[in-house]
């Protein structure tokens, strides 16, 4: 079933422009606009998630959906249906997730109790839409008519939007969860999946915009099905959508830089090279000799290292199936393995620039960073520049990026994109606003440091071995307990609260510790640096200390379970397997990207990937000695 041949097509205006933009793009912006505000609760983290979405997706659509386990017999049992989902699904997705899952069992436990009650609500849709009519069981065909027409999964949506007072059209695509239809309106449903209880209002607002782009002239009603684990279901009509379906529009239109008002607008995108015009065509092709359809949506997207290409799926033709085919195309067309990835919302195949490739120089993020503030400082961090021509930046001081894993193996760029982070705090700090702790076994990566008034105290520029990071933590763990006691006298919950009672200097302290993976080698060492990390991990933030840990090898013993659930934010340069990818990334697909500053860059179940500017000797030297 394909959704998008029901959707009916846009006014046609003749040459009108129109600039793309993910449905994830605007729940970003909307969770940066919140600062956090709508986040409660608790939840699993983003590897979870995943496997959760992926066991939903199979028993909704495929070989091992509902259809070809239920029967007019047991319909309503949903305890074989839960049955057939933790051992058709959930079994293998976690035994193919166990080193990146690594030592979080209460993730396991979490999701296994969200599949059974999501087993338990498919079950009472199915056997509501069969009390309907809706769907019926031929036993002789021992199959379910009307089953292909009820229920669809991570549909791909999109549609053009225009309104007055735009220089030009907006199109919003995005994949939605699920989508059930009600056969005697022929409106669609659109059913959004949350595993946790975070982030209630932008969960809804995405959800929201799923449902304005499944019934543009017919919206049909929006379910926010919870499973916390425990499920909780939100069910919203048409109606009463429409006037926040209106100003997520608008926002569209803000955040692509064609309504007034505009968030941000990007530098113009690069033409597409001659030899990269009909390579999506070839993509399609090679799909099609594996029997798997798609269609190239749009024109290719230029990135300093790579061009991507966005495929829709066809129908019956589920997502997996293109994922796993990489080096298939990659072989067929004589071309580096491809990195295919469902980012931002779009199905994208992202291919190697050759002798082409452009360089990101760190005076573009340099203009971009907010100038320097006495009082306050900054805590934003830049991360790279995407397929928008944009500058992607992380902020320390939010609630959900406070710790920073970074991974990378030689030549990948892992030193210079540290060196490029604490560059830019300098840029916009003095050292009444920032401190800076830095850990240098290879002594290659912070020594032009060593007399600087950033540094908190002698012995910040540490050498392992010959300084004792234990030390080093413990220190910045009595700073952190020391604080707290100020904020407690003050009436003060967090650093801004404390300036803002005019409580005197404290700086914001960033510890950033190169090859991690060499200091926690000893298992004297590696529970006591752990636990130490933790601790910092789970409470620094609210107390301005932040940590930046970095790797060349990322491996289940060194970032641990503990480590990944207090490291919420991941930039991933290129690894050597597949393996370290997974640990590093809750994912594959590092070990496939290009070196020299191509890195993906995960928070929660988002990705992107991004091309780190790259800071040069001289300039370097000139920001790290006040030249």
């Amino acid at each position: 079933m394909s959704v998008s041949r029901l959707i009916p097509e846009p006014e046609p205006v003749a040459k009108r422009r129109v600039v793309d933009v993910a449905v994830s793009r605007i729940r970003d912006a909307l969770w940066q606009a919140s600062g956090g505000a709508g986040v409660s609760g608790e939840g699993p983290g983003a590897i979870a998630g995943r496997i959760f979405h992926e066991t939903m997706a199979g028993l909704l659509r495929g070989p091992k959906s509902w259809a070809h386990v239920v029967t007019d017999e047991t319909l309503g049992d949903h305890d074989q249906l839960r049955r057939h989902a933790y051992d058709a699904l959930v079994g293998p997705l976690l035994t193919r997730n166990e080193a990146a899952l690594g030592e979080s069992g209460r993730e396991a436990l979490w999701l296994w109790r969200a599949v059974g009650e999501a087993c338990q609500w498919l079950s009472t849709v199915l056997s509501a839409a069969a009390e309907r009519g809706w769907i019926a069981y031929d036993r002789s065909a021992e199959r379910w008519n009307g089953a292909d027409r009820l229920l669809a999964s991570e549909e791909p949506l999109e549609h053009e939007f225009y309104r007055p007072g735009w220089t030009a059209a907006v199109r919003i695509h995005g994949y939605a969860d699920a989508l059930l239809r009600d056969p005697h309106n022929g409106r669609w449903c659109v059913i959004e999946f949350k595993l946790g209880d975070r982030n209630g209002a932008v969960d809804l607002c995405q959800a929201a915009l799923y449902q304005a782009l499944a019934g543009v002239e017919q919206p049909g009603d929006l379910a926010l099905v919870r499973f916390a684990p425990e499920r909780r279901e939100q069910v919203l009509t048409a109606d009463g959508l429409a006037p926040a379906r209106e100003s997520l529009i608008e926002l569209a239109g803000r955040l692509a830089g064609v309504a007034p008002g505009a968030v941000r607008m990007a530098a113009p995108p690069p033409p597409v090279p001659a030899r990269y015009g009909d390579l999506g065509q070839r993509i399609v092709k090679v799909l099609a000799n594996f029997n798997i359809a798609a269609t190239v949506s749009g024109a290719p997207a230029v990135g300093p290292a790579f061009v991507r290409y966005t495929l829709r799926p066809g129908a019956a033709v589920g997502v997996r199936r293109i994922l796993n085919s990489a080096e298939d195309i990659g072989v067929q067309l004589g071309i580096p393995t491809p990195v295919i990835e469902l980012e931002d919302g779009v199905l994208a195949v992202d291919i190697a620039r050759g002798e082409d490739r452009d360089a990101v120089p760190f005076s573009r993020a340099r203009e971009q960073l907010p100038a320097r503030d006495a009082a306050a400082g900054s805590s934003l961090i830049p991360l790279g520049v995407d397929l928008n021509n944009e500058l992607r930046m992380v902020d320390l001081a939010a609630s959900e990026s406070p710790h920073v894993l970074v991974a990378g193996t030689a030549g990948s760029g892992k030193t210079e994109w540290l060196r490029t982070a604490v560059a830019s705090l300098i840029l916009t700090n003095t050292p009444a606003t920032l401190r800076l702790v830095l850990v240098d076994p290879k002594r290659t990566a912070f020594g032009d440091l060593a007399s600087s008034p950033y540094l908190l105290g002698s012995g910040a520029l540490l050498f392992p071995p010959e300084g004792s990071l234990s030390e080093q933590l413990d220190k910045l763990i009595e700073e952190m307990e020391s604080r707290y006691r100020k904020f407690q006298d003050a009436g003060a919950d967090d650093l801004p609260g404390w300036r803002a009672r005019g409580g005197g200097e404290l700086p914001r302290i960033v510890c950033v510790i190169d090859e991690f993976a060499d200091m926690m080698a000893d298992p004297r060492d590696r529970r006591m640096l752990e636990d130490r990390v933790v601790r910092l991990g789970a409470k620094a933030r609210a107390a301005g200390i932040h940590l930046i840990l970095a790797t060349q090898h990322p491996d289940a013993r060194t970032v641990t379970g503990r480590l990944q659930a207090n490291l919420s934010v991941r930039v991933c340069l290129r690894t050597t397997t597949w393996q370290q990818s997974m640990v590093a990334l809750k994912q594959r697909g590092a070990e496939r990207l290009l070196g020299k500053g191509d890195l993906f860059f995960s928070r929660g179940d988002r990705l992107a990937r991004l091309q780190a500017p790259f800071l040069g000797e001289a300039e370097r030297l000139e920001i790290y000695r006040g030249r």
